[in-house]
């Protein structure tokens, strides 16, 4: 059963409101001290702060801005980014800083009034803060991902006072985050010491992953081995994780970790909960139409297709591979079938009686037909991770979306020693091998390569990575820093092999583009926010 706190719609306690971003909630509800009579009204305001922290469709919109995911029809948000035309008025920038802002008060509110809770457990209040910093952190290093330099406060503000905001630098912001995570990781709870019922709570080790990616992101490698290890090799401490491993007839055991079957598994540190008929989202803009599609909207890149190996290993245009343009999904790396839906293979579902169904899907021809403007495949593939043979209706799943996992604590491992010169047969045996293991990679393919060294294997821990966590919300920042989007975010859209390789867009990438504009109505209504990022 998932906790309540997980299912709890946002808007449910208060409606954003106000005419700045940065007081979005009515002052009248949850901010007065009649209000925080008891831990159940204070757990509602965490209920709220929960459902503010992600969303469904963030992790996609967070992969259109990468290579893995293009999306076209009707010249979307992101597809204005990625090809280089958008304004200070762009509709994202504008939704992402207010979506931000209103979690951000969220988790003021509850810090700023947790105290007035009469009668409440010293260890319960430690626990429900710790929780609300989380997701105040989480919040703020998007922000700063996005952004650059954002308004920066620990407490709630008036409207007068939003009025009069300034910009914190991001070198100012992230010491302060990494201090609120490592005050917070004692109040937490291990994985191992949740209830069934309290499944989806934030946890120590969700804490160490945050960290862990703030020292990523800023090249910190040494604190990011040391952060991983603990996680790799002290889970008493921290929780007992592994990677996922339970195969069914019809999926694998990657498949499966995806499902909401196997939702809480031995992998997930932590996800985004949904719930049958409570909190759904919908595959119907990214499935094959003769799955049910009412029209395909983001489809994957020919450019993440072809990054995945062969399954002996080798790349594509490798000599040797086996690789043949005239069956070009044939013993590739399983990950590419369990992710991408390709020309030639076959789409798996449960029909309207649960029973296991599938087809061979047809990108050349018939409903799900390449077509650049249409409503089918503008790349000649479809989505197939997430996809959930156990979904409703019209397409409509319930599935978690997982936030963070095993697997990318131990490619971060993996990346981190790789960088500090530490890495070695020990470190792959801990990361890449199972990971490939699991993958079902041929057993060379599993087996530490010794000829590997500098470079390359930096270049193929990072492919490991794009193609272990492709479509899971993460590609676009890892682009940014490793520096390569001069190469990986400029360029064709290129369609499939067999829809004739066709130029479909092209991406551009300027050095504006590494943070997104300060919205415009925000610089309007707030002058002392400007200087906006540069180019905008």
């Amino acid at each position: 059963m998932k906790h309540l706190y997980r299912t709890i719609l946002a808007g449910v306690l208060v409606l954003a409101a106000g005419c700045n971003s940065l007081d979005q909630v009515p002052t009248d509800r949850y901010t007065d001290s009649t209000f925080w009579t008891s831990i159940d009204r204070a757990q509602s305001v965490l209920n709220m702060a929960y459902n503010q922290m992600y969303a469904q469709n963030k992790i996609w919109f967070d992969e259109c801005l990468s290579d893995n995911l293009y999306e076209m029809r009707g010249n979307p948000d992101s597809r204005q980014i990625r090809t280089g035309t958008a304004t200070a008025s762009l509709g994202v920038f504008e939704s992402e800083w207010k979506w931000l802002y209103q979690g951000i008060k969220t988790t003021n509110v509850f810090m700023d009034n947790i105290d007035l809770v009469p009668d409440m457990d010293p260890g319960t209040k430690a626990d429900m803060t710790a929780q609300i910093r989380f997701i105040r952190a989480y919040l703020y290093f998007r922000a700063v991902n996005f952004y650059g330099a954002v308004p920066f406060f620990l407490s709630d503000i008036s409207m007068d006072e939003s009025k009069v905001s300034t910009r914190t630098p991001k070198d100012e912001i992230i010491p302060q985050l990494i201090s609120e995570l490592e005050a917070i990781i004692p109040d937490l709870p291990s994985r191992d010491e949740l209830s069934a019922a309290e499944n989806g709570e934030i946890t120590k080790a969700a804490a160490m992953v945050l960290l862990a990616r703030i020292y990523l992101y800023e090249g910190n490698m040494q604190e990011v081995a040391d952060i991983c290890d603990e996680l790799i090799h002290n889970q008493g401490e921290y929780g007992t994780y592994s990677l996922f491993n339970t195969a069914t007839d019809h999926c694998s055991a990657y498949e499966n970790l995806f499902m909401s079957a196997y939702e809480y598994n031995s992998e997930v540190i932590l996800d985004y909960s949904a719930m049958e008929t409570v909190k759904q989202w919908s595959f119907n803009n990214m499935a094959p139409i003769s799955a049910g599609a009412a029209l395909t909207q983001q489809c994957p890149t020919r450019s993440l297709v072809d990054d995945y190996l062969m399954q002996n290993g080798k790349e594509i245009t490798e000599s040797g591979s086996g690789y043949s343009e005239n069956d070009p999904y044939t013993n590739r790396d399983p990950r590419l079938l369990a992710t991408v839906a390709c020309h030639g293979k076959t789409w798996k579902d449960h029909d309207n009686s649960g029973n296991y169904t599938e087809w061979t899907l047809d990108v050349t021809g018939g409903n799900d037909a390449f077509a650049i403007g249409g409503n089918t495949t503008c790349t000649g593939f479809y989505v197939r991770k997430y996809f959930d043979l156990d979904h409703g209706l019209e397409l409509r799943h319930w599935n978690n979306i997982i936030m963070m996992r095993y697997a990318d604590v131990l490619l971060m491992y993996a990346e981190a020693k790789q960088a500090l010169n530490e890495f070695d047969q020990t470190v792959w045996d801990e990361t890449i091998r199972p990971i490939r293991e699991r993958a079902g990679f041929d057993a060379g393919a599993c087996s530490y390569p010794t000829n590997v060294t500098g470079d390359d294997m930096r270049d193929l821990i990072r492919r490991e990575r794009r193609c272990e966590l492709a479509l899971e919300g993460l590609r676009y920042y890892d682009l940014l820093r490793w520096d390569i989007t001069d190469t990986s975010l400029n360029g064709p859209i290129v369609s499939s092999v067999e829809t004739g390789s066709i130029t479909v867009d092209n991406f551009v990438f300027t050095e504006r583009d590494r943070l997104w504009s300060v919205p415009q109505s925000q610089l309007d209504l707030v002058p002392s926010l400007r200087p906006n990022n540069p180019g905008y």
